[in-house]
């Protein structure tokens, strides 16, 4: 009956979770990306800027992938990164662009936590700044020996019509919150196994031994030893099960303000199992310089987490 018990509690976790903190924030700012992109704001932004994405290596395009990975959720820049796929023929550009997503924060993750103390304009600062570096490392270093494709190399078309910026304002707002609250649903199944088997886990103590080796790594660095779990959840199970434990250890008083803003530096980022697999299935383009973009995302996550080290330790 305790392993009932169990089951029950990741469910009744699971469900406050995705319905009370994740649903609010992603409907809301899934309804306002959404408007910015069918009027075209993000769309000017992204020419504006596209100067200054040219000299770490990105895309302009990439900087609608970066609003919607920052303030949405890790799977918002998806459609960004397929029109991507099928439409940028420097493949250097493709890798830099997509080194850039992998660096940064996950708006899914990393607003619910501002409840419990996050400091969000920190976190998106040093996004930004390993967002660079990381582009900037893989377009002048990582792949500096690739060619570009010629257009015979791309398949498909650009989808986006002017139907879409076409829709009024309240269109586009459902439509974003819409996409929003399935994000929110999808992540349920995921957080109620995750909980339960972390539960378990810690029934066979696996988590303890766990946390003994990691112990003396996170005293250098300022953490206690209930970081293991968040951090070790994250890059097996993803984003959504590392808040479903950070909330979960927070609230039993295991974790504190300091110790969330420091974790945010290390495990705050799309780069886990689940990640990788979604984001290297993107298109065929991508799979073929996801190996240089992952090795580039790894130095701008470094960046990000000594960051984080050196302002809150």
């Amino acid at each position: 009956m305790e392993i009932i018990e169990h089951m029950m509690s990741a469910g009744r976790l699971a469900l406050d979770l995705s319905l009370y903190v994740i649903l609010p924030i992603t409907v809301v700012m899934g309804g306002l990306m959404k408007v910015l992109e069918n009027k075209g704001v993000l769309g000017v932004i992204s020419n504006l800027l596209t100067p200054v994405t040219k000299l770490f290596g990105a895309t302009g395009l990439s900087i609608i992938g970066l609003a919607k990975m920052l303030f949405v959720s890790s799977v918002a820049p998806l459609t960004t990164l397929k029109k991507l796929d099928l439409q940028e023929l420097d493949r250097r550009k493709l890798a830099s662009s997509l080194a850039l997503m992998l660096s940064l924060t996950q708006a899914n993750v990393s607003f619910p936590l501002i409840a419990y103390g996050l400091d969000i304009g920190f976190v998106l600062i040093s996004s930004l700044v390993g967002g660079v570096i990381a582009s900037a490392v893989t377009y002048y270093l990582l792949t500096r020996n690739l060619s570009s494709d010629t257009v015979s190399d791309l398949t498909g078309n650009d989808s986006h019509g002017s139907t879409s910026a076409s829709k009024d304002f309240f269109q586009s707002l459902n439509e974003g919150g819409m996409e929003g609250m399935k994000i929110a649903i999808n992540t349920i199944p995921m957080l109620v196994i995750t909980l339960f088997l972390l539960t378990v886990l810690k029934q066979i103590h696996v988590i303890e031994w766990l946390t003994g080796l990691l112990a003396p790594f996170f005293a250098l660095i300022g953490l206690t030893d209930a970081a293991a779990l968040p951090i070790l959840t994250k890059y097996i199970a993803g984003g959504t099960a590392y808040l479903g434990v950070m909330v979960d250890q927070i609230e039993q008083g295991a974790i504190n303000a300091t110790d969330i803003n420091i974790i945010a530096g290390i495990a705050s980022n799309p780069v886990d199992l689940v990640g990788v697999a979604l984001f290297s299935a993107i298109g065929p383009r991508i799979s073929q310089v996801f190996r240089y973009a992952l090795v580039g995302a790894c130095f701008g996550l470094m960046v990000r987490a000594m960051l984080h080290i050196a302002w809150f330790a």
